[in-house]
């Protein structure tokens, strides 16, 4: 596959070294009357989850923000568009589509126009988690909503661009990610609970995977189409997945949305899946990962064989049948221009702890769930394996044969926002000591000419982390008791932010070594 990500990568200062956010996450500005409503309104009306209310201003501070990355020596920010405000409605109940917002669009226009100015490249997500609340909470479980966001698409991306170029006088976005995580998205609304839902069930998640990739697929030929038609230069669009050692939860989605370029035909699905997962699990077991092999991993394993075990007689490919007749009315070769993976903690093994009941977030009066919720990791809990990066960057990189882009990695330490909890992780580590051990596995693979693409830490700030504040992911902290001031040492006497810029400045010169090497 030839495309002008190969040139891009033989580069060596156009790695983009850069952070993830979302704008729900951090813009501020959802939810309350007369603002915007998302799928997550009812949930924070009716106090089952904190309210997100400014959450870290990002859009207000923007400029600020953008300048530290510039000052940390980053080259890209990966930024989200809130169809919500895009598109809004102040009520929650169900409607027909409203008015597009072209001020909204204006003002999203603007602060990508700014991230340029300060040498960031954007990285552009459609869809990051919520949906606007005329839609309602099961939203993916109507086909219709296919439609509804390939029109937000349209108009967003034809709009955006036309004012970056003829008012900015700057290029076009080139990089998007259509759906972010959708392998989390749905099982977390539709198994798990974790997110707004009404329904529940396996039968749910199917028909929400089936919308969800027919969604990416109508939005990356909409964003092709438009790019063609105006003239701009290729861009790359492709969604980023939830990284997991567990075949049905993710890297399945990546085998579906490579069936046209493996060209597998429709009586051959069910036996082509099946012979990919056996494949999947087999290089996991041959990666000789260093596991710690304690007692709750022992468990999470059994949790494991158990999951797949059901993923396999669970999962029938020939249910999708939306995505599968969207994909073959597709005039172009792929569907997918690059492989984007959010690297956190992926071993299905790892979802079990020793228990402990002193860190729920909200009051569980279910003796089930409350036993559940103590047995299960949190965010805090999640454990560092930096090895499984390198190997899952590697081996899809083979299995695709396309570029790589981590587009999210990052680790959560715990405090609450009031302050009346800050603590250590179970496992002591540090955001920086984090970094170090991540980013020596980018400096691997670019040495061994992997073709990673770009690195983004997941956040630049501490944000809203669907219903709560309490995880912190931030580079610089806030102390959301004292608002939203960006603090460049968190509750540990960490300075994180900081490393990551001599972190990236080593990285440049290994990798401006092996493009030298690789030129010789």
């Amino acid at each position: 596959m030839q495309t002008n990500l190969e040139t891009l990568s033989e580069t060596p200062d156009s790695f983009l070294w850069g952070v993830a956010t979302s704008g729900y996450q951090s813009e501020g500005g959802y939810n309350a009357p007369g603002q915007p409503q998302n799928n997550w309104s009812l949930s924070e009306a009716r106090g089952k989850v904190m309210p997100t209310k400014d959450a870290s201003a990002f859009w207000t501070r923007y400029e600020e923000d953008f300048q530290r990355c510039q000052q940390m020596g980053l080259n890209s920010f990966r930024l989200g568009l809130e169809w919500a405000r895009i598109q809004p409605s102040t009520s929650t109940t169900p409607t027909s589509a409203p008015p597009f917002d072209y001020e909204a669009l204006d003002a999203y226009a603007d602060r990508l126009a700014s991230c340029r100015q300060h040498g960031l490249e954007p990285v552009v997500t459609l869809h990051h988690f919520t949906h606007p609340a005329w839609l309602g909470i099961d939203a993916w479980l109507s086909e219709e909503t296919i439609d509804c966001f390939t029109d937000y698409v349209q108009v967003s991306v034809a709009h955006i661009n036309r004012r970056l170029t003829e008012h900015y006088h700057l290029p076009p976005v080139h990089w998007y990610i259509t759906i972010n995580e959708p392998n989390m998205l749905v099982t977390s609304a539709y198994l798990s609970g974790q997110f707004p839902a009404k329904t529940r069930g396996f039968g749910a998640v199917l028909k929400a995977y089936d919308h969800l990739l027919a969604a990416h697929v109508q939005a990356y030929n909409c964003i092709h189409d438009l790019y063609e038609a105006e003239g701009w230069a290729t861009p790359q669009v492709s969604l980023n997945t939830y990284c997991s050692d567990l075949y049905w939860s993710e890297k399945v989605l990546w085998d579906l949305l490579d069936l046209r370029t493996q060209q597998v035909k429709p009586d051959q699905l069910d036996d082509y899946i099946y012979e990919k997962a056996k494949g999947f699990v087999a290089k996991v077991m041959e990666a000789q990962l260093p596991f710690r092999r304690d007692i709750p991993y022992r468990l999470g394993r059994l949790v494991g064989h158990t999951v797949n075990w059901l993923g396999h007689r669970l999962f029938k490919v020939q249910s999708l049948d939306v995505y599968l007749q969207t994909l073959a009315a597709s005039t172009r070769p792929n569907v997918t221009d690059f492989v984007a993976i959010d690297y956190y903690d992926p071993f299905i093994a790892h979802i079990l702890r020793i228990p402990a009941f002193s860190d729920f977030e909200f009051d569980i009066e279910d003796l089930r769930v409350w036993l559940m919720n103590g047995v299960t990791s949190k965010w805090w809990d999640w454990r560092s394996l930096p090895e499984g990066l390198h190997f899952f960057c590697k081996y899809y990189a083979e299995e695709f044969d396309r570029p790589i882009l981590i587009a999210e990695n990052g680790m959560a330490l715990r405090r609450k926002p009031d302050n009346s909890i800050a603590s250590r992780r179970p496992d002591q580590l540090r955001r920086s000591e984090f970094l170090e051990a991540h980013i020596e596995q980018v400096k691997r693979l670019l040495q061994e000419s992997v073709p990673v693409i770009g690195y983004m830490h997941w956040s630049l700030t501490d944000n809203y982390e669907w219903g709560s504040y309490t995880p912190r992911f931030g580079l610089f902290s806030i102390d959301f008791e004292q608002g939203t001031d960006r603090l460049v040492t968190d509750h540990l006497g960490d300075r994180p932010s900081e490393t990551y810029a001599r972190l990236v400045q080593s990285a440049r010169r290994v990798r401006s070594a092996t493009h030298s090497r690789n030129s010789e």
